[in-house]
């Protein structure tokens, strides 16, 4: 602790002098001390002396400045593989019994000296080793390494031990993520590297949707591993109904087949097909000798069309989007070749239509007299004279020559569909799009989901926003250059899933025919056996006002007629459902509810998806545990030498306890006892003057 200040020393001096004259002053004008007698004026004079100089010295303003010094354990993080494919293998009984209390005492042998962090992951992240099972259902090196940069950038973070099989089937290989850069990597090679007798179902193409009366694809792929001579049989059967069989005779070591089939889809509705092989003799395991898919048989489909002025990369962009959902018919045309009639359309895509000098106008006039829902984007050839006669929701004024670039920030009240969490986040990385120059007025009933950004400056301008007002459905994208967030989103995700979602619910609520109705239950269709299974629900009065205070029931039922109750919890204006991790299958529904006049029912189906990747790989990969322990400077040990992991990471110089100096400043009057020193003086210095008779 020291004193610090901005004054010079000799400041400190005057103090003292200020001290001196004021105590002089005081009790030594009389130099024989006829009132005080000399040794007492002495003592007062010392009081006093203190007093007046601590309070000059306030008056200088002083800091008190301490430094602290926190000494930080180096962090060492044990992660464990809990995927259900570590204990496929002649190994599995070492796995399920003695294992997971050696991994324990390596935790705990690292003694004192560490901090040490347990982590089981596969499905996701957990901390803690407690609920290690090797139950889940996947493998994610991606969200592993994520979870070690979040918890732990900034840290003093020694070393990783990751005990895993090397086998992954979400995310990118660890061999190429930045994020464990400088960080060692000791890799516990778990699993058996053996080539068993395996017969299996390696993979099954399919589309998800297919359409009443069409045949669909199905493309098998049957892999043999050590089954040269055997004979099996394919059989794909829809509940009791065998559809398809095919003797298979195995060649080779390593036996490898496609099949193709086609399949009809002759009833409505999600249809669930099992895929199965008949065994062999000694396989190492059966479980992946059936593959269960679902499809979703569909009886309709809508028709989006894309028109647009003149060839624009952002109409390839929406087009792509749009086509990855096969419940679309997508037909993109320019204007001038367009001769049909858009009154079939579920929606019609505008792209900077109508255009400069009447181009378009009467397409799009048409088109909104017949209430077909529009989308329209604008760019510099758009006419907004022309657009501003036909009261879209959405008026353009000011208009100028020009163009001004205009990033996205998302509307928090925005409730017309729900955005991927990550939007606002990938929003900001996002290259702006650019705008003409003026001003965009909106009716009451539209309804912004992104602002123009300007800068770092939100503004209330809408850039993409919907008029869902009356019965006509209008949106707009008040830009061009949107097909550049296909290409960072890609940069930013490795995939184009958050562009193409973003386009296809800005169409799936044009497209949708609102739902005027008093009781309404949301759900997906399907869900991965591995995922919580949840539902929406609102429920209205007969003025259509939001009703929260009813009982709202669900009766989910299985494919074997067993029944499961449920009630929703209300959350917010509407209701809400948690059903938890359902086993793979087909499921109906039943909701019902009362809105205080009539009781309301709801009925729907879901489908549950098994997983089964952990199963396609039995062969643990110890080529990829080796090469990421030397490309990070660890190295990677056999379970039978786990414990000298303890010493490996005792021996590196490099990971050791760092010492943090916590340097603080304080000012010097915040310091009570030093008032209550000057308060104690000052009234020790009045009774002494009070008993010499004096004030």
């Amino acid at each position: 602790m020291s004193v610090v200040s901005e004054f010079p020393k000799w400041f400190l001096l005057l103090c003292l002098l200020a001290g001196v004259v004021y105590a002089g002053a005081l009790y030594f004008r009389d130099r024989f001390n006829r009132t005080y007698g000399t040794p007492l004026a002495a003592v007062l004079g010392v009081f006093r002396f203190i007093v007046v100089s601590l309070l000059a010295f306030f008056l200088l303003k002083p800091l008190i400045k301490t430094v602290n010094t926190e000494k930080q354990k180096p962090v060492i993080v044990i992660a464990q593989d809990n995927s259900s494919s570590i204990t496929i293998g002649a190994d599995s009984g070492f796995y399920k019994t003695e294992y997971t209390d050696r991994i324990r005492a390596l935790a705990m042998a690292f003694g004192d000296d560490y901090d040490v962090r347990t982590f089981t992951f596969g499905d996701g992240v957990r901390e803690g080793i407690d609920s290690l099972n090797f139950s889940d259902k996947v493998t994610d090196y991606s969200a592993l390494t994520g979870e070690i940069a979040a918890r732990f950038s900034g840290t003093n973070l020694g070393a990783v031990i990751l005990a895993t099989d090397g086998l992954y089937n979400r995310g990118a290989s660890p061999l190429y993520d930045t994020r464990i850069t400088g960080i060692p990597y000791y890799t516990l090679a778990l699993g058996d590297t053996a080539i068993h007798r395996d017969l299996l179902i390696a993979d099954v193409a399919h589309n998800r949707i297919a359409y009443l009366g069409n045949k669909f694809p199905v493309e098998i792929l049957v892999e043999g591993r050590k089954t040269d001579g055997e004979t099996t049989t394919l059989t794909i059967s829809r509940q009791d109904e065998v559809l398809f069989t095919r003797p298979i005779v195995c060649t080779g070591s390593r036996f490898s087949l496609t099949i193709p089939v086609v399949l009809d889809a002759v009833r409505p509705g999600l249809q669930r097909y099992t895929i199965s092989l008949t065994g062999v003799s000694n396989e190492v395991t059966l479980s992946n000798n059936r593959r269960d898919l679902f499809i979703d048989v569909l009886d309709n489909r809508e028709k989006i069309l894309v028109v647009a002025a003149a060839p624009h990369p952002d109409v390839a962009a929406i087009n792509d989007a749009l086509l990855l959902n096969k419940s679309y018919q997508v037909e993109t045309t320019l204007e001038k070749d367009f001769q049909g009639n858009t009154a079939g359309y579920s929606v019609v895509v505008f792209h900077q239509l109508p255009g400069q000098g009447g181009n378009g106008i009467n397409l799009v006039r048409n088109t909104l007299l017949q209430q077909v829902p529009c989308l329209f984007i604008t760019g510099v050839n758009t006419d907004f004279k022309a657009l501003n006669e036909l009261e879209t929701g959405f008026s353009f004024q000011n208009m100028r020559p020009g163009q001004t670039d205009a990033g996205a920030a998302v509307n928090s009240n925005f409730n017309l569909f729900t955005a991927d969490e990550a939007t606002p986040k990938l929003l900001a990385a996002m290259p702006p799009l650019s705008l003409p120059f003026g001003d965009i007025e909106t009716t009451q009933g539209v309804q912004a989901f992104l602002y123009q950004r300007i800068g770092s400056i939100e503004t209330s301008k809408p850039l993409i926003a919907f008029n869902h007002s009356g019965v006509q459905k209008t949106g707009l994208i008040a830009g061009e250059g949107i097909w550049r967030w296909k290409l960072a989103a890609f940069q930013q995700t490795q995939n184009h899933d958050w562009f193409n979602n973003i386009i296809t619910k800005t169409v799936q609520f044009l497209s949708l025919k609102e739902d005027r109705g008093f009781f309404r239950v949301q759900s997906r269709n399907a869900f991965p056996e591995n995922e919580r299974v949840r539902f929406d629900a609102e429920l209205y009065n007969e003025s259509y006002e939001p009703v929260t205070d009813r009982e709202v029931t669900m009766v989910i039922t299985n494919e074997d007629g067993k029944d499961f109750p449920y009630t929703f919890s209300p959350a917010g204006n509407r209701y809400r459902l948690d059903a938890g991790q359902l086993p793979a299958g087909n499921y109906t529904y039943a909701a019902q509810a009362s809105n205080g006049t009539r009781m309301l029912k709801e009925n729907g189906e879901f489908t549950v998806s098994p997983l089964q990747l952990e199963s396609t790989q039995t062969v643990a990969d110890h080529n990829l545990l080796y090469g990421l322990a030397a490309a990070t400077g660890g190295r990677m040990v056999l379970p039978a030498a786990m414990d000298s992991l303890v010493g490996m990471v005792r021996e590196r110089q490099d990971i050791t306890a760092v010492s943090y100096e916590n340097k603080q400043l304080r000012d010097l009057i915040d310091y009570r006892w030093l008032l209550g020193l000057i308060l104690l003086l000052l009234g020790a210095e009045w009774l002494l003057r009070k008993r010499a008779g004096t004030y």
